[in-house]
């Protein structure tokens, strides 16, 4: 009886030890095809060149004069834009934002007041954000999580605030410098040869010459074999083909701060 049983817990310190190695084995494999697959995903080579789409964005709307006109240009020319609104223009004219998402638009959010985020703490960030967010989904039915800080200004208390609450943070690749331009010829040309392929270019609701250049930058632009999409759009598509490509693409886009002043009147 006394062997039998030294016999039984030998046999059950064997299986114990057995289980122990095929457990440490599984994990030695899980953690060598992670590392392989993790290798794989960093060296997947980039092709910029074989998208040819771009994104056309607005900033500061609505605006009761230029959001008309913008819309009519977009419907007539089958364009599909972004458009990042300001929460207290949105309250005073959320029949354009209705308008906007209606016909199709993709919409992202400026912020409430339009304020510098790198001067705001975490909660003033995510009020500013949320307030506008709220507003977006109550007239289209649907959150946005899509961001621009104002004047293209953060810092990492910004993109921690927006990132912890699930925002995308979306700069520009293209900026024509209309704000504060008088002339729509230099707005058209800084756009085009400005334009590359996954691109993002920025332009303001609100200034006349802005308006007058979109048509000529829109046409030039599928001359040149370019497909407008939106910015929902272009996150997908990227990411579809390569799901590190936008992480880089982000890192990449040459954005600098610009002046904090609104281009709508308010």
């Amino acid at each position: 009886m006394i062997i039998k049983k030294l016999k039984d817990k030998l046999l059950e310190k064997r299986y114990r030890v057995i289980l122990v190695m095929a457990f440490l084995l599984l994990v030695g494999v899980v953690a060598i095809i992670s590392r392989k697959s993790e290798m794989e995903l960093r060296s997947l080579p980039f092709s910029p060149g074989e998208f040819k789409e771009i994104a056309l964005t607005f900033d500061d709307g609505p605006d009761p004069m230029a959001t008309p006109k913008i819309l009519d240009m977009l419907n007539r020319e089958g364009v599909k834009a972004t458009f990042f609104v300001v929460g207290k223009m949105v309250e005073k004219y959320p029949e354009l934002l209705r308008q906007v998402w209606k016909e199709g638009h993709d919409v992202g959010n400026h912020t409430y007041n339009h304020p510098d985020l790198t001067k705001l703490s975490r909660e003033e960030i995510l009020k500013e954000l949320d307030k506008t967010r709220i507003l977006v989904k109550k007239i289209t039915g649907k959150y946005t999580y899509l961001v621009r800080p104002p004047g293209g200004r953060y810092d990492n208390k910004v993109i921690l605030a927006t990132t912890l609450s699930g925002y995308k943070m979306i700069l520009w690749t293209d900026y024509p410098g209309d704000y504060g331009c008088s002339s729509s010829r230099l707005i058209y040309q800084r756009a085009v040869s400005g334009a590359e392929n996954e691109g993002i270019i920025l332009l303001h609701n609100g200034l006349d010459t802005t308006v007058e250049a979109i048509p000529r930058i829109i046409s030039e632009l599928k001359k040149r074999k370019y497909r407008f999409v939106t910015i929902s759009d272009l996150m997908e598509e990227i990411r579809a083909k390569e799901s590190v490509y936008f992480e880089k693409f982000e890192r990449e886009q040459k954005a600098r701060p610009l002046p904090l002043e609104m281009a709508v009147t308010e």
